[in-house]
């Protein structure tokens, strides 16, 4: 799935973060092996930058491949 078609879905709500941002490289962009707060908006749009802080945990401005994969299973678990 491109990211312009992501970015569309994610926009309309069709889709969630979690349910299709499960390839870290592909929203890479600039292969630096972490994501950028734009690299996330880039995919999804809807990400306020105080959920992109909370999930930056190291505070590097980047989310590590570990951080990326903690936010996303934490967004895709059922809340009550």
């Amino acid at each position: 799935m491109s990211r312009r078609l992501i970015a569309l879905a994610a926009s309309a709500g069709f889709v969630s973060f979690a349910a299709y941002a499960a390839d870290f490289d592909a929203l890479d962009g600039d292969g630096s092996g972490g994501l950028s707060y734009a690299e996330i908006q880039a995919a999804a749009a809807s990400v306020t930058a105080e959920e992109f802080a909370a999930a930056d945990v190291d505070g590097s401005g980047e989310l590590s491949r570990a951080e990326f994969e903690a936010w996303r299973s934490a967004s895709a678990e059922p809340r009550e």
